[in-house]
């Protein structure tokens, strides 16, 4: 009598624990009050409207920047600008101790005016021996016997002579001149130049510093129309095409501007799995927007892709 008393209270242990699990299993139609479930992948497609509502994210790059290296091993003499400062194309930025090759340029440069000098002195003997063989060789003086074929020998050897120092002297020339041409290069290439009008951005650098060649001095960006690289994720692709204006939108400085994409890659960065994109921006005059800047970038619809969502939702 106990153990059916036992079984039947297994049983009913089981048939309630089962009733439980029925209870608590979801029917296919069954709805929650007030709450309609997501059709297939909405919240998927949620979140990337969220991230397209909030725009694309992007960065403020200059349309060009370069570091001033050093050409030639030596110490920094001088550096002329700092962080900030505005250079002009061809300006001096920076130059290295060139002392000893300005010494050696002078020399040279004196040097040269020598020998021009000493080319000078040998054009003349030259000409001067060219007169003495035409008074030498005229068919008068030889018809009556008043010159002698020595004379007249004499004469044509002087006048070699005279052409061959004439030309040792322009070969001298020449070699002054190259010597020359090479220091004073050199002495150019310890000078810093900006290539272009821009701003610096970084100096590396301080006077007295010793330098190898290729050694960055100044980070200069070209001062010009800024430009805004932004990364599009694959999903999104299709929204942004070159030539489609842009709303910039800089939170750091609450300032929302005008560009247009310029360019966007054709491959996916397999590092970020993104594909970047360059927009035109338009700043207005006294305006100034650091390179750097985070920045939210919202690409224009279309008139022709919104006619085209338009009718993909009529249908």
């Amino acid at each position: 009598m106990a153990s059916r008393v036992f079984i039947g209270g297994l049983v009913l242990i089981l048939l309630s624990l089962v009733g439980g699990v029925v209870w608590l299993r979801p029917r296919p139609h069954q709805e929650r009050a007030g709450v309609t479930p997501p059709p297939g992948n909405a919240v998927g497609r949620t979140v990337r409207e969220d991230t397209a509502d909030k725009g694309l994210l992007g960065v403020v790059v200059s349309e060009a920047s370069v570091n001033l290296a050093a050409r030639l091993e030596g110490r920094v003499e001088d550096v002329r600008v700092q962080v900030g400062s505005g250079v002009r194309r061809g300006e001096i930025v920076a130059t290295l101790e060139s002392a000893g090759t300005r010494q050696e340029l002078a020399i040279a440069e004196a040097a040269l005016l020598s020998s021009r000098a000493e080319q000078q002195v040998a054009a003349l003997s030259l000409k001067q021996a060219q007169e003495r063989l035409q008074r030498r060789e005229d068919p008068a003086q030889l018809s009556v016997g008043a010159i002698s074929q020595e004379e007249v020998s004499a004469a044509r050897f002087e006048q070699q002579l005279a052409e061959a120092k004439l030309a040792q002297a322009q070969a001298r020339v020449q070699e002054q001149e190259a010597r020359v041409a090479q220091l004073r290069q050199r002495v150019e290439e310890l000078v810093v130049r900006a290539p272009f009008d821009g701003q610096v951005a970084g100096r590396f650098t301080h006077p007295g510093a010793l330098v190898q060649p290729g050694q960055a001095l100044v980070h200069v960006l070209r001062r010009g129309t800024p430009q805004v690289r932004f990364a599009i994720p694959s999903h999104q692709v299709q929204r942004v095409e070159a030539g489609q204006p842009v709303r910039v939108e800089v939170a750091e400085q609450q300032l929302v501007l005008e560009g247009r994409v310029s360019q966007v890659a054709p491959e996916v960065d397999v590092a970020s799995l993104m594909i970047f994109a360059l927009a035109d921006v338009e700043v207005p005059s006294g305006v100034f927007v650091p390179a750097g800047t985070t920045v939210r970038v919202k690409p224009a619809v279309s008139e022709a892709r919104q006619e085209g969502s338009a009718v993909r939702a009529r249908q």
